[in-house]
């Protein structure tokens, strides 16, 4: 599968198989805006930026895109930061990079932080640059199906993590059971040869390419149905928060704006950057995701609409939490709020869609 969206994630010890197959003209109010922001970096501008090493959770892909734009555009330069941006890998354990000092931050999703805290480490969120994860289930255009609970009893193609994952929720939600799963096949292959078939996938990758390969599907994302965590959640340790809390601030709130520039000014610079670093990566998978991340509100809707690219509630985490204790996924006694800190996410540092 092409420009496939696969994450391997591991936090110290346990796999996490993440296969979820993630300029507007400035007025007079922007300029302003601009322009304190300018006098409040001088100083970081005017000596050494600051270094951030950014871990991805897979290879360079529009589901970056905030990340990148804010890269090619100079917006964290003028933010005093100089940040790094190291592709993901199978090979590569973020959780045991970043606990080891490797990373200042990487990218990951709620339940992450909650197994990773859960096992004793000090992870914490500081940003959710996805207000939904992209992450679908599709089956084949049958009449008979129209909504989630229809896919209960129909073959499923999912991951390893996917089981230990959202299929709890689904069990529990719609009454899936664990004879429906296959092995993910890494192809359309076994999708194709099951009329009855669904299959895991992502909404920014897969929906494209089986439209451009003329395959008819109908595709239910979990966000929508019952499983939604934050997605491309800014994770880093509760050390290097509080010894850098201006430093990870300015990530955030640079990233924030270079998300707003990568979905509604000139890409290009972004798209470059992603195409030099993933070869398997083409202009259309970039624009389908492009497209479906914009069209969908997977950065912009929810929350984000009133507090900003990037924003987080504790009502959210609240909610997620209480989807994972009752799909038995994490003891209710966790300290959920361990997981992540608002600090980072006040309204007047972010930008509004």
């Amino acid at each position: 599968m092409r420009g496939g969206y696969r994450r391997h994630e591991t936090v110290i010890g346990k796999m996490w198989e993440r296969d979820e197959m993630s300029g507007a003209m400035i007025g007079i109010r922007g300029f302003i805006m601009l322009a304190a922001m300018a006098v409040l970096f001088a100083s970081s501008s005017a000596g050494a930026a600051d270094r951030i090493r950014l871990g991805l959770s897979w290879l360079p892909q529009a589901e970056y895109g905030g990340f990148y734009q804010a890269k090619a555009d100079g917006i964290y330069e003028r933010y005093g930061l100089d940040v790094e941006i190291d592709p993901g890998s199978p090979q590569k354990n973020l959780g045991q990079l970043l606990a080891a000092g490797a990373y200042d931050v990487v990218l990951g999703n709620s339940s992450i932080v909650f197994n990773a805290n859960a096992v004793g480490l000090e992870f914490v969120t500081a940003a959710a640059f996805f207000q939904k994860e992209p992450t679908i289930l599709f089956a084949h255009d049958d009449p008979e199906i129209e909504t989630m609970a229809d896919l209960k009893g129909h073959p499923a193609a999912i991951t390893n993590l996917s089981v230990m994952s959202f299929w709890p929720t689904l069990k529990k939600k719609y009454g899936f059971t664990d004879d429906q799963i296959r092995p993910y096949p890494y192809s359309y292959a076994f999708f194709l040869s099951n009329e009855k078939a669904i299959q895991q996938g992502f909404l920014t990758n897969d929906v494209g390419q089986l439209k451009r390969e003329g395959i008819a599907v109908k595709t239910f994302l979990l966000a929508d149905n019952g499983y939604n965590p934050y997605g491309n959640t800014v994770i880093t340790t509760r050390k290097f928060a509080g010894e850098n809390a201006d430093v990870l601030q300015r990530f955030v709130t640079a990233t924030s704006e270079g998300w707003k520039a990568f979905l509604h000014g000139d890409s290009s610079g972004a798209e470059a950057l992603i195409l030099a670093g993933n070869q398997d990566y083409t202009p259309e998978t970039f624009e389908d995701a492009k497209q479906a991340i914009l069209e969908s509100g997977i950065v912009e809707g929810g929350d984000a609409e009133t507090g900003g690219i990037g924003t987080m509630t504790d009502a959210r985490w609240k909610e997620f939490f209480q989807t994972e204790v009752e799909a038995g996924n994490i003891p209710d006694s966790f300290d959920y709020k361990s997981a992540y800190t608002l600090d980072f996410v006040h309204p007047d540092k972010l930008t509004k869609p």
